[in-house]
């Protein structure tokens, strides 16, 4: 790990701060004693939050390089919260070079991942960290990857598989998710990603109340559990209902029209008519449940399974125990997943994660 940071910046700024998941952050930073600073493009939402939480703040677009300069001036570390990333890591994480600042941030974007890796040099030089995915994606299930890897070193296969109880989704990821209507599916094989079809492959998975339907998904692990344990072929699953499945079949005939701008409006004026995201007391009350298996070339599998808080409070959670250790000197230069620069412990740093014994959970 490196040593504390000699050029004398200590604040930390959470972009987006004002967000669903940025409000989650910023409250928990609010009561830390540190030099937090609350940041985004709308001033007025800012002002209202800062005078909530008794925090300073600054108005800084990410399409002005002049104003992110001058906003990560004096800044140790940038806790990323505006999505979609897709649209937005590239500016923040140029802008974290140019000013010697760690990026960190809740992605869970496959691209975005694997666009920060390609930085890797740049960052290491600077002697910075940039790491993506500091919550639910990927924390979880990038320890989880870890610990299986270890359990199996020989494994060169990996599934991993998770379900919310008593959650549900916000604005921001919803939006995230509009924005990939249309483009299909992937997992990795043979160490690269493959585009496949949504819900190319279906399985079965127990989760602790009797085997549920799972579907592959493409989410952040593909990228960053490549990363943290080599493993060559991986696929991530997330329990569905059953109708949800054939309704995720039959949008592959429609991909061309679903990429349109005219459908995804209509998705995002939808999504903005729902609800902002969990309740308070479902974030207290929910919880998110996670199984993995590994197997080698003998055939030989490993399982393992977690369970962690609900996904929106495990990610303001572990986001602010990463920035904690990074404010502390505790980090490594280049670009990191949560796994490689912390290890498979990382996850039960956090209060109420636990690793539960499973066998048999998946399905032939």
């Amino acid at each position: 790990m490196s040593e504390m940071n000699k050029s004398g910046k200590k604040t930390i700024i959470i972009y987006g701060s004002y967000g669903y998941t940025g409000t989650i952050i910023a409250e928990i930073a609010a009561g830390s004693g540190l030099p937090v600073v609350l940041a985004g493009r709308d001033g007025h939402k800012l002002a209202g939050q800062a005078a909530r939480l008794n925090l300073p703040y600054r108005a800084a677009s990410l399409n002005d390089p002049g104003a992110m300069d001058t906003l990560l001036a004096d800044a140790l570390l940038v806790m990323h919260c505006a999505g979609p990333f897709m649209f937005t890591w590239k500016s923040m994480a140029e802008a974290c070079l140019r000013n010697g600042c760690h990026y960190l941030d809740i992605t869970g974007e496959i691209d975005v991942f694997e666009s920060i890796k390609k930085m890797d040099e740049a960052f290491r030089a600077a002697g910075i960290m940039a790491m993506p995915g500091t919550g639910f994606d990927v924390v979880p299930s990038d320890c989880l990857a870890m610990l299986l890897r270890e359990r199996l070193p020989d494994a060169d296969t990996l599934d991993l598989a998770f379900t919310g109880i008593g959650g549900g989704v916000s604005h921001g990821t919803a939006t995230s998710m509009a924005e990939r209507v249309g483009m299909g599916g992937a997992v990795r094989r043979g160490g690269r990603l493959k585009p496949v079809p949504s819900a190319y492959l279906v399985q079965e998975v127990d989760f602790g109340r009797g085997p549920k339907p799972v579907v592959s998904i493409p989410w952040g692990d593909l990228s960053t559990a490549y990363t943290s344990t080599g493993i060559e072929n991986i696929t991530v699953y997330t329990a569905v209902k059953k109708p949800a499945i054939r309704m995720l079949k039959f949008s592959n005939l429609l991909n061309s029209v679903l990429r349109t701008s005219a459908v995804r409006g209509l998705i995002k004026k939808w999504i903005d008519s729902r609800p902002a995201g969990p309740t308070p007391e479902q974030r207290e009350t929910g919880k998110s449940i996670f199984r993995g298996r590994v197997r080698n070339a003998s055939g030989k599998t490993v399982e393992a399974g977690l369970v962690t808080p609900e996904g929106y409070r495990l990610t303001a959670l572990t986001a602010w125990h990463i920035a904690l250790k990074v404010t502390a000197g505790n980090f490594k230069p280049g670009y990191q997943t949560p796994a490689t620069a912390y290890g498979k412990e990382l996850i039960f740093e956090i209060d109420g994660c636990r690793e539960q014994e499973v066998a048999g959970c998946w399905g032939p």
